[in-house]
């Protein structure tokens, strides 16, 4: 059965990926940066998403790159490299955030949530981003993660679990009593007569 345009196109890509990694496996810098230049912004978005915004963004993102290099000629191809490359890249920032133990809250996060045309819509959005993010913060990694990849991502419960090698059920748990927390905390303000 033939492939069509969009399948060998696809199945190129693929091939040629695989060529990297196997080039990079050996050593191979050119391969290797070839591979970061593809993958960089993945990386960096998903480290993103799991600390905030922030200064060690990027520094985390480097630090991920330099556990690819040591552990790429491990990677076996048992998934796809973007499963491993997160795995990666979760593994690597929540370590990280275990030392860390500190939360901030920055005031641009959630930028992409943004209010109406009038600047008091835009002040009330931000203040609400503000607060969401707050409260994520409060949340353990692995909850946080689940709700992004989620809400924010749109992954379906089956790809979570299946990036995270957790069961549907602990996804779906983890998301349920994120959404709990954060609904307490939103009510709390509320009471409290915070303007959010």
């Amino acid at each position: 059965m033939a492939l069509s345009p969009a399948e060998q196109g696809l199945e190129g890509h693929v091939e040629a990926e695989q060529a990297l990694i196997d080039q990079a496996a050996t050593g191979d810098m050119v391969a290797f940066r070839a591979l970061y230049d593809l993958h960089v912004g993945y990386v960096s978005r998903n480290v993103a998403r799991l600390t905030g915004p922030g200064p060690e963004v990027e520094d985390l993102t480097q630090d991920v790159f330099v556990q690819v290099y040591k552990s790429l000629a491990q990677y076996r191809g048992d998934c796809a490299f973007k499963t491993w490359l997160y795995r990666v890249t979760r593994n690597v920032t929540i370590d990280h955030l275990r030392k860390r133990r500190v939360t901030t809250v920055e005031l641009d996060a959630w930028r992409p949530l943004r209010g109406g045309p009038d600047a008091w819509s835009r002040l009330e959005a931000r203040d609400l981003c503000r607060v969401l993010h707050a409260a994520l913060q409060t949340v353990a990694i692995e909850y946080r993660e689940a709700f992004l990849l989620h809400e924010v991502e749109g992954m379906k419960l089956r790809e979570i679990a299946d990036l995270t090698e957790e069961s549907i059920n602990t996804v779906a748990a983890r998301i349920r009593r994120t959404r709990e927390k954060l609904q307490a905390i939103l009510e709390q303000k509320a009471k409290e007569g915070d303007h959010v």
